[in-house]
């Protein structure tokens, strides 16, 4: 689950969009807690947005995040957000994503209404249909106790999704002034695919969903494919190198080790991704 301080802060923002939180679907590193017992540690927060519905009420998503102290991250074109956690060094940041369908023309942002926007997200409508709801308690930052119903993405979804952002930090879309930050960014998403694939106690049913997911769009299901085969066919396919790259530098283990590890993942991933 989300642990401190960030918990207290989602519950805070939770309760500032009252309603509009019901179209927030938690996607990343996050929504990897609710999935992977161990899922590693991570303080950003990426939501996919049901932006139809919230437009419904345009600036209100805005207005809560002013009202919170949310500030916009400079770099970002309005779809991210930041705001210092007090009396820690710790920090709220969140993304705000919208399917890709509804973007502007030869842009990549989503308008919501007001001066907030979402990141194009491919695979966001997927995200919408495919999630689950957790009730999340804790504390608001007054020390009242909170409860929040967020909306998660299932696994398959975020395997999905995980698969999508690994392709595009390996092809290094940004640029040659990003390859580091997108290699190693490449590394952990195919170390979360791993970590989610293990942890599945019914394989045959998460693969059942995985592909029957695509029913909303099969031409999404082509690029899935594409992405399995081009990455995760054999022992020395550029996701397998990935998760060796990605073992020795986060995990204590000999290189024998390292290397039982990369067989195990390559059967996970061609018992459970493939066609």
């Amino acid at each position: 689950m989300i642990p401190e301080p960030q918990r207290t802060y989602v519950l805070e923002l939770w309760a500032e969009l009252g309603c509009a939180s019901a179209d927030f679907v938690l996607v990343g590193g996050q929504a990897l807690k609710f999935t992977v017992p161990y899922a590693r540690a991570t303080k950003d927060f990426d939501f996919v947005l049901d932006v139809i519905a919230l437009r419904r009420n345009p600036g209100a998503v805005g207005a809560a995040l002013d009202r919170l102290g949310y500030i916009v991250v400079p770099e970002s074109r309005n779809f991210q957000f930041v705001k210092p956690i007090p009396n820690s060094v710790h920090t709220m940041r969140v993304e705000l994503l919208g399917p890709e369908e509804h973007k502007r023309q030869d842009d990549i942002r989503v308008d919501l209404g007001g001066n907030v926007h979402a990141r194009a997200c491919v695979g966001g409508t997927i995200v919408l249909a495919e999630s689950d709801v957790y009730e999340v308690e804790g504390h608001l930052p007054s020390g009242v106790a909170s409860r929040a119903a967020i909306r998660v993405s299932r696994p398959h979804a975020l395997v999905f999704m995980k698969c999508l952002a690994m392709d595009d930090r390996y092809r290094n879309v940004r640029g040659i002034r990003h390859h580091e930050h997108d290699r190693d960014s490449a590394r952990v998403h195919v170390a979360d695919i791993v970590d989610i694939l293990a942890v599945q106690a019914d394989p045959m049913h998460f693969r059942e969903d995985l592909i029957k997911q695509f029913d909303r769009d099969p031409d999404l299901r082509v690029r899935m494919a594409q992405i399995t085969r081009a990455y995760f066919t054999e022992d020395g396919s550029p996701g397998l190198v990935l998760y060796e790259e990605y073992l020795a530098a986060n995990a204590d283990l000999a290189p024998e080790q390292i290397s039982r590890e990369r067989g195990r993942a390559l059967r996970l991933l061609m018992t459970l991704l493939f066609d």
